[in-house]
């Protein structure tokens, strides 16, 4: 799994946008018009982008494998939305 983890205005979101054009993937985002104007400044005007509506709309495209921008905020979602749970933290292992 791909991990991009660095400080805040670090060209985390270009990076993953890289990857998302590379590997061919959509990415999932909790603010999909913020994020579809970063994308637009940076030149990605390429990329499909959905946030948690579209999940829950079933509007995303299936058949492509999905980066994730965010995933502390997106775990914290899931697992509020539907367990009512709330994530104090998480651990990630680093891979190629």
């Amino acid at each position: 799994m791909l991990t991009i983890i660095d400080e805040r205005d670090s060209g985390k979101a270009e990076k993953l946008l890289a990857a998302a054009r590379r590997y061919n993937a959509f990415i999932i985002t909790q603010n999909k018009r913020a994020f579809q104007v970063k994308a637009h400044n940076l030149g990605y005007d390429d990329i499909t982008i959905v946030d948690y509506d579209d999940l829950q709309l079933d509007n995303y495209p299936i058949a492509l494998p999905a980066l994730v921008h965010n995933g502390d905020k997106m775990l914290r979602w899931l697992l509020s939305k539907y367990f009512l749970i709330e994530a104090l933290g998480f651990s990630a292992t680093k891979e190629d």
